[in-house]
């Protein structure tokens, strides 16, 4: 093993019944080094300026970076919608969330491809790919990086094969999801394919049935060759993980958040 030196986050995903401002303490007791602020805008007050800024202040305060932010994924933001009103909607929308994120300093917006299926997995990927060079176009001279992650089931990873391919470094990054791989096939699929073009990740174990997004060594991932990937992905130096699912946790989230941790040094450093 490498003695690389990695940082370690954590997405504000965990319990949205406990405040962010409580989540970003319980972060910092822990040593965590930054933070992803998760798809729910409610939770975080991502639209509400003044309440945003006093929210990332705080993070600052507790020496917590803010690595990244996910835009939201469900409707109206599902930039693979069958409708195409729908479609040009959440193309609209996810282009504001990346533009008001540059103007946040937020270096990384990570986003889904594809919420539900409506159709063929051939089709989705059609819609995802003429959405994605319409944001492209949109976006492509901001100063930051939006990275595509990959969604669970083996459809879920073969669209982002798919767009991997169509779209290099220069366009879109890589969000690299563990849990969501779990759930495709066989195991590191993605990973071993594509860990030179990771951008950001969300790493959290499961038995590999549903997203469970569980601290490591709570499911089946085998998270030592998990890490074997990550030595060889230079570019990658932050490493994220999005436990809980924002549903409120059956253990105290101080309990939760400091098993997350240790497992999270345990495998990292």
């Amino acid at each position: 093993m490498s003695k690389r030196a990695f940082k370690i986050g954590i997405s504000t995903t965990v319990d949205f019944t406990v405040d962010i401002s409580r989540q970003f303490e319980i972060f910092s007791q822990n040593n965590f080094d930054f933070v992803s602020i998760c798809a729910n805008a409610e939770h975080t007050h991502f639209f509400n300026r003044e309440k945003i800024n006093e929210i990332l202040d705080l993070a600052r305060s507790l020496n917590l970076s803010i690595d990244s932010a996910h835009a939201p994924f469900y409707p109206p933001y599902n930039i693979a919608a069958l409708d195409i009103d729908e479609k040009e909607i959440a193309i609209e929308k996810t282009a504001r969330y990346i533009e008001y994120a540059v103007e946040l300093a937020i270096p990384i917006v990570i986003i889904h491809p594809h919420h539900y299926f409506y159709d063929s997995k051939e089709a989705c990927l059609e819609r995802a790919i003429e959405s994605l060079h319409r944001l492209d176009q949109s976006i492509g001279r901001l100063p930051l990086t939006v990275a595509v992650e990959n969604m669970p089931t083996s459809q879920g990873s073969w669209i982002c094969d798919q767009i991997l391919q169509v779209f290099g470094p220069e366009k879109f990054g890589f969000c690299y999801d563990s849990s969501h791989e779990n759930m495709s096939g066989e195991p590191f699929h993605l990973l071993k394919k594509y860990y030179s073009r990771m951008t950001t990740c969300h790493l959290s174990d499961n038995h590999g049935q549903s997203d469970e997004h569980l601290p490591p060594f709570d499911g089946n991932i085998n998270w030592p060759e998990l890490r074997s990937y990550f030595d060889r992905a230079s570019q990658m130096n932050n490493i994220l993980f999005e436990v809980g699912t924002g549903r409120k946790l059956s253990e105290p989230i101080e309990t939760f958040i400091e098993r997350t941790a240790k497992a999270a040094r345990a495998i990292f450093n």
